[in-house]
């Protein structure tokens, strides 16, 4: 009997070891792909040089606090929750690795926001884009993000987190996680929906206005290109803002129903929306480069023939 209860022990022991080891490698996979997307997308933006397009300038922005959150948030998550919680022990190091978290994951939302903002002037407004987004104005921007999330991370961890049990790990309780809540992603999320949603219109307005004048037999041909260019502008920004709301919301989401209504989640499920959160910063830069770029491509190549055929008729 109690040769069979130590097998049993023994197997589930390292059932649970096989397990954790595998969910390491997978971790440790995303937190590598993190690096490497966010570290190419800084490069090809210098290399390039083109910070006359101020998008770029909050895409460099962006990947430094997407690359923070894979080596100063990732890494430490695997550490204490897969490897040894012994590692990261102490109240201290707690607190500096949950404000890290809060400051890196809240200042990633925001730079995403701060794009949208700068795409939608850019379609609304073109003629007067650069004198609104000016240098001043950008610098001014990527600052206000780095601040408030410095400012909502170092809030909550010394005013209102307090420790789990042995696992040393911070929790965020009342009002302070429903006011964070909002800030660093409610009020970011509208915002992003309302530029995403008036920047399809807008394209979509444009093109109408910039065609209309052609003759019946290119205006057939015209309709094809412009609507698949507003299908190809729709799937852009419905991706965009579908990845950054899949990743993010769950957390989010969890955060309001514990503190506002009291349902209590699981340590499981509240690492696998951490890292579903995570998750966004890993895809962050392999959409903005490859889909913001065939964007920028396909929208310019058809303003210009529209503009073209316009000054031959």
């Amino acid at each position: 009997m109690n040769d069979s209860i130590s097998d049993c022990d023994t197997s589930e022991k390292l059932s649970n070891l096989i397990a954790k080891i595998a969910c390491a490698v997978l971790l440790f996979s995303v937190m590598g792909a993190t690096v490497f997307g966010n570290v190419m997308l800084i490069f090809k933006v210098i290399r390039k040089a083109d910070f006359q397009r101020k998008i770029n300038v909050f895409v460099i922005s962006l990947a430094v606090a997407d690359g923070c959150v894979a080596i100063l948030v990732m890494l430490p998550s695997i550490l204490q929750d897969l490897i040894s919680q012994s590692l990261l022990h102490g109240t201290l190091i707690s607190k500096v690795t949950f404000a890290f978290d809060c400051m890196f994951t809240t200042s990633s939302i925001l730079h995403f926001t701060c794009m949208n903002i700068d795409r939608f002037i850019a379609v609304s407004d073109p003629l007067k884009y650069f004198r609104k987004m000016t240098s001043k104005v950008v610098t001014m921007m990527i600052i206000l993000c780095w601040i408030l999330s410095t400012a909502i991370s170092v809030t909550i961890v010394l005013l209102n987190s307090e420790n789990v049990g042995c696992e040393y790990s911070l929790n965020v309780k009342g009002m302070a996680s429903v006011v964070g809540a909002l800030l660093a992603f409610y009020i970011p999320l509208l915002l992003n929906i309302v530029a995403g949603v008036k920047i399809v219109l807008k394209v979509r307005n444009r093109n109408k206005f910039l065609c209309n004048d052609l003759e019946e037999r290119s205006t057939v041909l015209s309709r094809r290109q412009h609507h698949k260019l507003e299908t190809r502008v729709t799937r852009t920004i419905l991706i965009l803002q579908g990845a950054f709301a899949v990743c993010t919301t769950p957390f989010f989401l969890l955060l309001l129903l514990e503190n506002l209504f009291g349902i209590k989640a699981s340590y499981t499920a509240w690492f696998v929306v951490a890292w579903l959160g995570y998750f966004n910063s890993m895809i962050n830069p392999y959409l903005y480069y490859f889909l913001n770029k065939r964007f920028k491509n396909t929208y310019e190549n058809s303003h210009r023939k529209c503009i073209q055929y316009e000054n031959k008729i």
